[in-house]
């Protein structure tokens, strides 16, 4: 596996050596070419802005403690080598450059979500209303039984900030504990208080691990880039504690149960669930 490390980074870089070590520890024996080829394609975007590496976070996101984990990672790995055609194809038709700004995104797939776990979910905003148009997300949700559609991941790699649902792992006990857990910071008007389950079974590849970026360079409007940052887990706010797994699902994805905080009785209540009859 060194070999294809040295193809490809020449420049015999210490972090990302590191990083190779970190995903063979990780996967052992499971731990196919292909795979680390998909690796070598994703691991700079592992990168923190501090010049070290989240590498060893995959183990959080893929659960790899379980074999169930270890082979979802290298299928998801072995899949993004094969969508953007392997290193000579991510470096020729998704060139990155620095002037004029030219980023690229590679969207790593969760193939085998279902393996890891059995539901994820969605924390939402109970006074939020379906982007262009007055109707509540919560009406939204209980009429059609998904969630608002946001773009299908058609393309292995982006050029600006993808749109997901965000999503966990993690269903915590109130709305102030997701709030506190996924660094939902209170200008962002999120009251918590809407919490949709989506069974993994139903997402049929619509899972992707949480790449992420800041939109707008501060320094210039027009640009609708800045930098990278790989979140996983919500850490980069340190006025709350953070910590909750981070997972991106696209298109429109079916909702299993929907729940809304009720203050009266400090607990998550009902409001809508699939195959229950929908009160008028």
């Amino acid at each position: 596996m060194l070999e294809l490390l040295k193809k490809w980074y020449a420049e015999d870089d210490p972090i990302t050596l590191d990083q190779a070590k970190t995903v063979m520890a990780m996967l052992g024996d499971l731990l196919t070419e292909e795979a680390f080829k998909g690796f070598l394609i994703v691991c700079s975007r592992l990168v923190d802005e501090f010049g070290d590496h989240r590498t060893s976070e995959l183990a959080r996101v893929f659960r790899t403690d379980r074999p169930e984990g270890r082979r979802a990672l290298v299928r998801s790995l072995e899949h993004i080598n094969r969508w953007v055609g392997g290193m000579d194809g991510y470096e020729r038709d998704y060139p990155v450059t620095i002037q004029p700004p030219n980023p690229a995104f590679p969207q790593l797939r969760i193939l085998g979500i279902e393996t890891i776990a059995t539901e994820l979910y969605r924390v939402l905003d109970s006074r939020a209303t379906v982007r262009g148009t007055t109707e509540l997300t919560r009406d939204y949700i209980s009429r059609t039984g998904t969630l608002p559609e946001v773009p299908i991941q058609s393309e292995p790699v982006l050029r600006s900030k993808p749109i997901y649902h965000w999503c966990s792992y993690d269903r915590w006990e109130s709305p102030d504990a997701a709030r506190t857990a996924l660094q939902i910071l209170p200008e962002w008007g999120n009251d918590c208080r809407l919490r949709a389950a989506v069974r993994t079974a139903d997402l049929s590849g619509s899972a992707f691990m949480a790449f992420n970026g800041d939109r707008y360079d501060p320094s210039d409007s027009a640009l609708h880039f800045y930098k990278y940052f790989f979140e996983p887990t919500a850490q980069d706010h340190p006025s709350l504690e953070g910590g909750g797994i981070q997972i991106g699902l696209d298109g429109s994805p079916p909702v299993e149960v929907l729940e809304e905080w009720d203050d009266e009785s400090r607990q998550w209540t009902t409001v809508w669930m699939r195959g229950r009859p929908r009160r008028e």
